[in-house]
This record gives C-alpha cells, structure tokens and sequence, in this order.
C-alpha cells in the first residue's frame, strides 16, 4: 500500500452564507427595494405597491405587495427556498407569461429584505386557489458561524386564503434603519426612476404609499423636459448606422466616424440639456422649482429592457465624468447637473453590457467603454448646437459695414455743414474708413489663422491616433532585426542599427507632441524627473534651434530632486511654445541665444526661460499672456496662453519678469512632489 487516499467532497455552506449574498452584499435601503421591486415585476405584476408605515417609530414596517403570478406551496420549496435556484430561465427562454423581459438573473435578489428589517413575513396565493402560502424568516437566525445553513429551519404553512386577489405579500418587521425624512425621500424618489418613463410595453407601476410623509411622489415632470432649450435623441442600431433627431428638427442618419466599431451593441439615448442661469431657469418654470427639479433629477441613468440599473443616474453619481469634462472646456462642455439622460438598452441586444454581482452598475469591460464614447460622441453634437444658439456664428458681412460706420455718418453731417467745415469732415471719414479696413483686414487674417490652428489640430489629434499601431508594428520589427543582425556578428551592420534605433526614439518623442492635451487616462500626469525631460527636449529641439542660428543652453543642478506630477507631453508644449516664440524674435540678433534654468525653490520647482532677443516691454507684460494679444505683425496671440492654461491645469504658474535689462525672461513654477 502506498498510503494514498481518495474520495468525493461537497461544498457545506454555513448558515451566514445567506447574510454574505444579502445584507453584506447588497449596499443601501434603495438596492434592497429595488431587487424586491424586481421581483415583483418578474412575477408578471402590473402595480406593485411599497407601504411605509410608522417606519420613525421603533415598530415600523414596510410591506412589498404585488398583482403578480403568486405561489401555491410548490413554488415556494422547490424554487423559492433553492437559492441561486431561478427557474426565471436562461437565454431566449428569459421571458414572463405575459412576454415580458425577466430582469433578476442569480436567483438571490430575494435576501436584499435582511438588508431592510430583521424579520421576513412571505404570504402569496396563486390565481384560482382559495388557499395561501405563509412563510417565516428570522434572518439573524442565520448569522451564526457554528450553524449550517440546513441546520437553520423557516416556519411555513398552508391556509385559508386571506389575500383579496392573486399575488405576493413581503411584511418586513423589526427594521435595521431608523428612517428620516430625508431617507424616505431618497428612496420614494429613486423607486419611483425604476421603471423608464418612456417605456410603451409591458408597463410596470410602482406605487408608494405612507401616511408620515405623502407628499413626496418622485415623479418625471415630463412638461419640464419638453421646455428643455438642448434636446437630442439618437438611436445605434449596433452596427454602422446613427440615426440623430436635434431639438426635434428632422432626424438625420450617419455613419459611425469614430475610432474603432463600437460593440456595446444598439442603444436609444435621450439627452436634455439645461442652462443654469437665473434668465434661463425662469423660461422654463419657478426657478426654485426648476433647480431642485433638477438636482433629484439631473445625470444620465441607464435602463434595460424598460428598467433601470443603479446608480448610473443618481446624483453626485457622475459616471461619465461629465464635471471633469468641463473642467478642460467650461465655455462649452455641459455639466453633470445641467444634463438629463436616459440610456436604453436590451439584455438581448446588448449581452457585453453585463451586471457586476453587487447589482451596482456594469461591469467596466470593452462594451461599456464604448457605450461611453457614443454617449461622448451625442453630447458634443449637442453642445454644438447649444453653442450655436448661445453664440450665433459671424456670417460673412463685413464687421464695420458702411451703413453703421461713423464715417458715413461723417459723410452725411458734411453734406449740411457749413462749406468751410465740409473739408475737414470729409478728411476725417476718410482717414476713418482706411483704419476700419485695416481692422478688418487684421480680423480676417486672425480667422484665416484660427480656421489654420483648428485644422492642423485635428490632422494632429488623427496622426496621433493612427501612428500608435504603426509604431508597436515598428518597435517589434526593430527588435527581429536586431536578433537577426546579431547573428551575422557584422559590427557596421550592428552600428547602423543602433543610428536607426535612435532616430525612431527621436521621432516617437517627437510625435507624442500631436498627442491631444487631457486625453490620457491619468490626465493629472505622473511623476516626471524635470531634469531628464528638459534634457530630452533639448535633444529633440536642438537641430530645429541650430539651424536658426539660435544656440540653447541648459542649467540644471546636478543634486537636486526635481519631480513635478503632469504627462512629459505637456511639459514639452510649455517649453516647445516659449522656444518658438523665442527663436521669432531672435532673427536679426547676433550670437542669439536661449537659455533654460532650472532650480530648486522650497516646495517649488522653478524654470527660467530667457533669451537675448528685444524682450518684453514692462507695459506689456501681463498682456502678453493674453488670449488674442501678439505684437508680431502675423501673429495669433494664442501660444502663451495655451501654455498659461496647461500650466495652471496642473496646479503651476507662469509671469513675465521684467527684472533684465535685455531680452525676454519667464519664470514657470510647478509643485514639487516626492520632496524629503
């Protein structure tokens, strides 16, 4: 005998079991009831009424009643009492009676009630019987580590039936919360968002009843989303096509443009888009009314099949990061608190979108991404058109038109002056009318460029984009090569491949300046060292430097820990803008020069940027960091300020010095992190 044994074990779960898939699993009051809800509507309900009664007081309960299938006793042992034991179906078969879509899945949502109250009261008759069900449970009879959980035993009984009509009773007792007012609206208000608001089929009705607090009903005023100034309603139909309606013109169809197919699958989207400014609200209602309107119910919820999954949706719950959005663009982006949405999905249709086992949301994977960037893709059609009804575009007409000029109105007052003031007059209209076209002309020139700007960027932002694959495609030829190379032990073959590899890393680095500001997924940056990053920099804009007869110099202490928190990238354009700027003013000087200084100073890390060009008049130093403000005669006026705003994103500052006698001298300062 070699000592060795063998057999078959099974799984004896102990009875907490059933507190880890219910109280412990299950977040806040509002998921408890909604997976009770749930169930309601899984048994082919059309009302299900949710009654509060005394729930401040110390003997409050909350009853779960619905018109639904009921249960005769069979149902109750054999598919009831089987945890994880649905009979609600599996794939095409997941439907009711009456053809509608079974939303519970894992068979367990019924132990949410030991979240809600300690003692579990289950009465339920099915149509036709003249008798019910009873049932009993005692949930904290299962928190007990030393029990099993078929040790634990559940009362339940046959009886006259007591119930008016068909259907299921929960009577929940001896409740775990002490409910305020505050609560209580909380729930009634998210219950009542449960059901979509647009659904046509199979209508679900959720009623809440209690006699402390019957003001509070959380229904969708449906006439304030029809007085929405910003309205579009979009269908995927999973595949290539968008169909759009926009402020209820007629719809349009499109062909996904974006990067890559999208796979959550089709999906219906209704977004609403508000102002809050105090003239706006007041076109719409009550301006209180509106805005506390809006707080319960401004977010973009999600609902399959006509029901909707939390918490997408509630407030403060900014799924989408819309908030953060704005923070990059507040002129334009809209607001988490200015949107209201509605997502609709189907389990058919969109199988990827799948449920996290909390109940809480979906599962983080490719599909939801997607879903997010179609959502990404509708707002900017909207906030396209909310832009063009706030700021009506220029149209072509000139800015200064004769009729409205003060030159005509000069001409006009000379033809009725006295002769010897007609002259001087005249004179005046005409030296008024060459400025009025030099403006003009500088104002057009200032569109030619920015039409420039904006389409140099988006060329920039698709290189990016469609350069990455090409550069993994190039980095694992490179690394064949080599192991290739390697083996005919050629030093000059060997030579040429190390040139080759640094002139790929050169051009790489180049090309992540193309990469869109803010796109990143940690858009805050990480740790950089400032020494390593000026060095590469210098390295990259060094030819670009030389061949402008400007040489650059670097002073870097050499001890010192430098580390900043943003993306190399942003670092770059800051210091790729004032090089540029630079270099412009440095044509016609002799032995030119630029130079960037770099030290510590306390919790800061501060860059000197200066050259040996005309410099910046002490009058205009604050102004030079200004949208629009250029005093090259083709200039655009945007470079400083784009560098000013990339700066302040991450918490960093940048001032004109006018402390040198030549020449122009910046000071950025950006916190230092990991400092000891």
């Amino acid at each position: 005998m070699n000592g060795l044994e063998s057999g078959h074990a099974v799984f004896q779960p102990r009875a907490r079991l059933l507190k880890l898939i219910g109280a412990e699993l299950i977040s806040d009051e509002v998921v408890a009831l909604a997976e009770l809800v749930k169930n309601a509507h899984d048994a082919d309900a059309s009302t299900c009424t949710v009654t509060f009664r005394n729930i401040t007081g110390s003997e409050g309960e909350i009853v779960v009643q619905d018109d639904g299938e009921g249960m005769d006793r069979e149902t109750l042992l054999r598919q009831w009492m089987e945890p994880a034991g649905t009979t609600k179906g599996r794939g095409k078969t997941r439907f009711t009676r009456s053809g509608r879509r079974v939303l519970g899945e894992k068979g367990v949502g019924r132990f949410a009630a030991d979240k809600l109250a300690q003692c579990l009261e289950l009465i339920s008759r099915k149509a036709g019987d003249k008798k019910e069900v009873r049932a009993f449970f005692d949930w904290d009879e299962f928190d007990n580590d030393s029990r099993m959980l078929s040790e634990v035993k559940c009362d339940w009984e046959v009886r006259p039936t007591g119930l008016a009509s068909q259907g299921t009773t929960l009577r929940l007792t001896h409740l775990r919360t002490t409910w305020t007012e505050r609560l209580f609206r909380r729930v009634s208000t998210r219950l009542s968002r449960l059901p979509s608001p647009f659904e046509k089929q199979n209508r679900f009705r959720i009623r809440i009843e209690s006699e402390e607090f019957p003001e509070y009903s959380g229904d969708l005023r449906s006439d304030l989303l029809k007085l929405s100034p910003y309205r579009i309603d979009a269908d995927f139909d999973g595949h290539q096509t968008v169909k759009v309606n926009l402020n209820g013109a007629r719809s349009t169809r499109h062909l996904w443009n974006g990067n890559g197919d999208l796979t959550c699958g089709p999906v219906h989207v209704r977004l609403f888009g508000f102002d809050l400014e105090s003239d706006a609200i007041a076109k719409i209602g009550s301006p209180a009314e509106v805005r506390a309107w809006l707080r319960e119910w401004s977010g973009v919820s999600i609902y399959r099949d006509g029901f909707r999954i939390w918490p997408y949706g509630e407030p403060h719950d900014d799924w989408l990061r819309l908030d953060q959005r704005r923070v990059n663009n507040p002129v334009v982006r809209l607001s988490n608190n200015q949107v209201l949405g509605f997502v609709e999905i189907t389990s058919d249709g969109n199988p990827e979108l799948v449920d996290q086992t909390n109940r809480e949301g979906l599962i983080n994977n490719r599909a939801f991404q997607d879903l997010r960037r179609f959502i990404y893709f509708l707002l900017q059609i909207l906030e396209a058109e909310r832009q063009s009804i706030r700021h009506p575009r220029v149209t072509s007409t000139p800015i200064f038109t004769p009729k409205d000029s003060h030159s005509e109105a000069l001409d006009k007052l000379a033809s009725s002056a006295p002769r010897e003031l007609q002259l001087s007059l005249r004179r005046v209209a005409r030296q008024m009318k060459k400025e009025a076209a030099r403006t003009q002309s500088h104002y057009q020139r200032l569109l030619d460029g920015y039409s420039e700007l904006g389409a140099i960027g988006q060329a920039a932002i698709r290189l990016s984009e469609w350069t990455k694959p090409l550069q993994s495609q190039v980095l694992g030829q490179r690394k064949e090569i080599r192991r290739l190379i390697h083996r005919t032990r050629k030093p000059a073959l060997i030579g040429q491949l190390t040139k080759l590899e640094d002139s790929l890393e050169c051009l790489f680095s180049r090309l992540a300046l193309l990469t869109p500001f803010g796109m990143s997924e940690n858009r805050r940056g990480r740790l950089i060292d400032i020494a390593a990053e000026l060095r590469a920099f210098q390295s990259m804009i060094t030819p670009f430097v030389e061949s402008n007869d400007v040489r650059m110099f670097a002073e870097i202490p050499r001890n010192s820990v430098l580390r900043v928190q943003m993306n190399p990238e942003s670092f770059w354009r800051i210091l790729l803008i004032l090089t540029l700027n630079s270099v412009d003013w440095l044509h016609d000087v002799k032995s030119a020069w630029v130079r960037i200084t770099v030290r510590a100073k306390g919790d800061w890390c501060e860059l000197i940027f200066s050259d040996n060009g005309p410099g910046i008049p002490p009058q205009l130093a604050e102004r030079v960091l200004e949208p629009l403000f250029s005093t090259k005669e083709n200039g655009r006026g945007m470079g400083l300020t784009i560098a000013k705003r990339i700066l302040e994103y991450h918490r960093g500052q940048i001032q004109v010095s006018t402390a040198q006698r030549r020449g122009a001298r910046l000071v950025i300062n950006l916190r230092r992190k990991g400092v000891r």
